[in-house]
């Protein structure tokens, strides 16, 4: 039985400050952007990350690359 692993999605996930809850607790938000292709290198989408979280308003907590993969036996 072989086992493959096709890659489908790619997404950057952009994770940020969203203040401190009432129990004193970190708050983040995260803000997806699909449509990534599934062959791009870690390096260049996180250069994306870096630039993109420099327009927006809350602080970069980290950057984040879901895949979604399809696993079937073949």
């Amino acid at each position: 039985m072989a086992i493959t692993a096709t890659p489908i999605a790619t997404d950057l996930v952009l994770v940020l400050d969203n203040g401190v809850g009432a129990s004193g607790q970190a708050l983040t938000k995260s803000r997806k952007y699909g449509d990534v292709k599934t062959s791009a290198v870690n390096d260049d989408i996180y250069s994306v990350g870096q630039s993109i979280s420099g327009l927006q308003t809350k602080s970069l907590v980290a950057i984040q690359r879901k895949d979604t993969v399809e696993i079937e036996d073949i």
